[in-house]
């Protein structure tokens, strides 16, 4: 046996997860396919006050903090969040997930950088990975295996753990001028469906432009540039793209293996934003690890415990992300720009539901939004009668 746990994927979940058991005192190996730690991520970089504070994430990352928000409807009527404290933070996510790589690997787990997984075989009292490496096939075992791949799932599908349920699509690009304003925009967009969403963020130096949409074309991403009434130059050419996993995974452990993370749709159904849901996943996944190796019992059963106090803390949140979605998917941009405009003249309403406002938790805005849709919009013109568990 090489390693008590193997972890597969360096990510900021998988780092993060081997580190907390390599300090239980296990041996950890994490094989990330990448040579490079946090080169590539399509990821605003905006991250929650409150996960910083939980898992003590790396300060160096932080470019600023995010006291305020202002939020266009398709037709740009605005509306305008703020708070005298910052509720959250822009990484920079290179430095980001190479400073938990960094801690993981500086308390004792084992990387292998380039090496990328190609099967996961079982054995009685074991389970291995086959991998390749500088053009070689290797092995490697282990007790129990986490896989924290993101949105790669070719080991899922070999080992029967299941696929996350939604598929969105991350596109991002640097841009250049503006007008000075430091404030984080958020778009409604209305192409190519209304779910989508863009956000511009201004950093040192340059700005951020980019949208999260359930189609993987770039339409949405000429949506927003277009709503930005000329304010950016913007190359085209160096638009980045990847897919984000989320949704309700409907099975993420088996025997000697688990799934944390994007891999498990531990991800903001509403926002796609993937670090604090996958390190409350991956804080759940260490406490029954470390269980199961005491009682050395990694059987299904055993680690079926993972997923019921996943799905028993998080899984209204991924719910109710998905019915907002859905909720979405069935207005008319015209529906969105009277909630829009009737909030703007209803500011105790508006008040009420920026009380309910948490970076992280979406649940109890999404039920007072959606009451104030059916019930006190002029006209009832919300009535999709679904219901916000």
């Amino acid at each position: 046996m090489d390693f008590d746990f193997i972890v597969v994927g360096a990510g900021p979940i998988g780092s993060y997860l081997a580190k907390s058991l390599v300090e239980e005192g296990y041996s950890v190996g994490v094989f990330e396919r990448k040579k490079e730690i946090g080169k590539g991520v399509i990821c605003s970089g905006i991250i929650g006050k409150e996960p910083y504070k939980s898992f003590n994430l790396p300060i160096k990352a932080i470019i600023r903090g995010i006291s305020s928000l202002k939020v266009f409807s398709p037709s740009l009527i605005e509306l305008e969040h703020s708070e005298e404290e910052p509720f959250a933070y822009i990484a920079d996510r290179r430095i980001f997930d190479k400073e938990l790589f960094g801690e993981a690997s500086r308390a004792g787990v084992e990387s292998f950088l380039g090496s990328k997984v190609l099967d996961i075989l079982k054995e009685k009292d074991r389970i291995s990975v086959k991998y390749l490496q500088e053009g070689r096939e290797l092995q490697k075992s282990a007790r129990c295996i986490i896989i924290a791949s993101g949105a790669d799932f070719s080991l899922h599908r070999k080992t029967g753990i299941s696929v996350p349920g939604n598929l969105l699509w991350g596109n991002k690009v640097e841009a250049s001028g503006g007008n000075g304003d430091s404030s984080v925009e958020v778009y409604i967009l209305n192409k190519p469906d209304l779910s989508s969403f863009g956000w511009i963020i201004p950093l040192n130096g340059h700005t951020q432009m980019g949208v999260l949409s359930e189609s993987s074309s770039q339409e949405s991403l000429h949506n927003l540039i277009s709503k930005s009434n000329g304010r950016f130059t913007v190359d085209i050419d160096k638009v980045e793209k990847a897919p984000i996993a989320c949704g309700n995974s409907k099975r993420i452990f088996g025997g000697r293996i688990i799934a944390v993370g994007e891999a498990a749709g531990q991800v903001k159904t509403t926002t796609g934003g993937g670090i604090y849901y996958g390190l409350i996943g991956a804080s759940i996944a260490k406490e029954i690890l470390v269980k199961a190796a005491k009682a050395n019992d990694f059987s299904a059963k055993f680690l079926s415990q993972y997923e019921s106090i996943w799905k028993s803390r998080m899984g209204g949140e991924i719910k109710n992300g998905i019915i907002v979605r859905n909720l979405a998917s069935k207005m008319t941009s015209q529906m969105v720009d009277n909630f829009f405009e009737f909030l703007s003249k209803n500011p105790s309403i508006k008040g009420e539901l920026e009380g309910r406002f948490r970076f992280d938790y979406h649940k109890d805005i999404i039920k007072t939004g959606v009451k104030f849709l059916i019930d006190k919009m002029p006209g009832k013109l919300f009535s999709f009668g679904t219901t916000i568990k």
